[in-house]
């Protein structure tokens, strides 16, 4: 039963990450648009 959860994350992960991944870039680029507003 592990052994069947374990290979499911495994195809899944590399999904999981690059989702991470965007979500993570689209709250950058919103802090720096912030800070630009800020700035001026």
């Amino acid at each position: 039963m592990f052994h069947l959860i374990k290979d499911d994350f495994d195809e899944n992960s590399e999904d999981i990450l690059n989702s991470i991944n965007k979500m993570l870039a689209k709250n950058k680029e919103k802090e720096e648009e912030k800070e630009e507003k800020n700035e001026e």
